[in-house]
C-alpha cells in the first residue's frame, strides 16, 4: 500500500510534464512561433494533403525566390514552394514528395542566393523544429554532411547528431519549452491560422517588409560554396531531368547597393553558376542562369527581398523568358 502511494506521488509529479509533452506534441499551430505556418501549409501541400490542385509550374528557393515570384501573376497554374531560410536540401526534398505525392510538374524554377549556398541557415531551426524533414530525410543530410566533412557547418548553431534530431522528433519539452512561454503573449493559433490562409490565397507568396536592415552577402567575408549544398543542387537539377521536368535555375535581382558593393560575393557565385552550365550543356531542359540583375532600392522591401511592385517587375520578365508571354 505504501509503495502505491509513493508512485502516485511520483505520478503527480510527472502529470503536469507529460501533459505539457502531450500538447506540445498535439498543437503546434497553437504555439510555434516564426515561419512555422509558411512550411506546415507547404508540406501539406507537397504531400497532398490538401484540396489543392497539383501545378504545372512550382518555385523552389529560399525567401528571395518566395518574396520575389508571383504565382497567380506567372500562371494559372503555379505555386511558390520557396522558404525562408532554405537551402538546396529542402529543395530537394519538396520536389521529390512532391513529385511521390502531387505528380510530375511542367516546370520548376530554382534560386539559392549565396547564402544559401554557404549556410545550412534553417537545418535545425527550421527543417527540424518544424518537423518539415522526416528521420530518413534529416538522417540523409546529416550523414551526407559527414561524409563529405562539413558537420561543423551543419551544427554550427550548437545543434548536432542523431540524438538531438531525436528530442526535436519526439516533441521534448527541452526544445519547445520557450516556444510554448512565449506563446502566452499573443494569440498563436489565430496569427498561424491567417498565415496559413494567407499562403493558400496567394499560392505561397509571400513578403518580407523590413525583415533584414543588411544583405546577407553584406555579411559575407567572402564565398564559400559548402559541397553538401552543391550536392543537394545538383540532385535537384538531376531530379528533374530524370522526371522530364523543364528546370530554370535563376538569380534573383539584388538591390542596386548590393550589386555594387559585394563584386566579391556574386562575381564568384556568377562563376559557380558558369561551370554548372558547362555541366549540364547537354540537357536540353536545363536553363541555368549565369548573370545577377540590380534593381533600384525602390523595389525592395529591405537589402534582401523585393517588394510586391519589385515581384511584379521580376515576374514579368520570367514570364517572358519561360512562357514567352509579354505582360499588358
Amino acid at each position: 500500500m505504501k509503495a502505491l502511494k509513493v508512485i502516485g506521488k511520483v505520478m503527480l509529479i510527472f502529470l503536469p510534464v507529460i501533459a505539457i509533452w502531450v500538447f506540445l506534441a498535439a498543437f503546434p499551430m497553437n504555439y510555434m512561433d516564426g515561419e512555422y505556418s509558411l512550411y506546415n501549409q507547404t508540406k501539406d501541400y507537397i504531400y497532398g494533403e490538401t484540396t489543392l490542385e497539383p501545378s504545372d509550374i512550382i518555385i523552389l528557393g529560399d525567401s528571395k525566390a518566395k518574396s520575389g515570384v508571383l504565382p497567380s501573376r506567372l500562371s494559372e497554374s503555379c505555386f511558390n514552394l520557396a522558404q525562408g531560410g532554405s537551402t538546396s536540401v529542402e529543395a530537394y526534398y519538396t520536389l521529390k514528395n512532391y513529385i511521390e505525392h502531387m505528380g510530375i510538374p511542367k516546370t520548376v524554377i530554382l534560386s539559392e542566393s549565396a547564402y544559401h549556398f554557404s549556410s545550412f541557415d534553417g537545418f535545425w531551426s527550421r527543417d527540424i523544429y518544424f518537423s518539415f524533414l522526416n528521420p530518413k530525410e534529416a538522417c540523409e543530410v546529416i550523414d551526407k554532411a559527414g561524409e563529405l566533412e562539413e558537420e561543423a557547418f551543419l551544427n554550427s548553431n550548437g545543434e548536432q547528431g542523431k540524438l538531438t534530431l531525436l528530442e526535436y522528433r519526439i516533441k521534448s519539452p527541452t526544445k519547445y519549452m520557450s516556444a510554448l512561454v512565449n506563446s502566452f503573449k499573443e494569440d498563436r493559433l489565430t496569427i498561424n491560422h491567417s498565415a496559413y490562409e494567407d499562403m493558400v490565397n496567394r499560392k505561397g507568396f509571400k513578403t518580407f517588409v523590413s525583415w533584414w536592415p543588411t544583405s546577407g552577402e553584406y555579411d559575407m567575408e567572402h564565398l564559400t560554396i559548402l559541397r553538401t549544398l552543391d550536392y543537394y543542387y545538383r540532385k535537384t537539377i538531376n531530379l528533374c531531368i530524370e522526371n522530364g521536368i523543364e528546370v530554370y535555375s535563376l538569380n534573383m535581382p539584388l538591390i542596386a547597393t548590393t550589386y555594387e558593393e559585394c563584386e566579391n560575393i556574386w562575381r564568384p557565385f556568377s562563376e559557380y553558376f558558369i561551370q554548372l552550365k558547362k555541366d549540364y550543356a547537354g540537357f536540353d531542359n536545363v536553363h541555368i542562369d549565369t548573370e545577377f540583375a540590380s534593381y533600384d532600392e525602390k523595389y525592395f522591401d529591405d537589402a534582401d527581398h523585393l517588394n510586391e511592385d519589385g515581384a511584379i517587375v521580376y515576374t514579368d520578365s520570367l514570364k517572358e523568358m519561360i512562357l514567352g508571354e509579354v505582360e499588358q
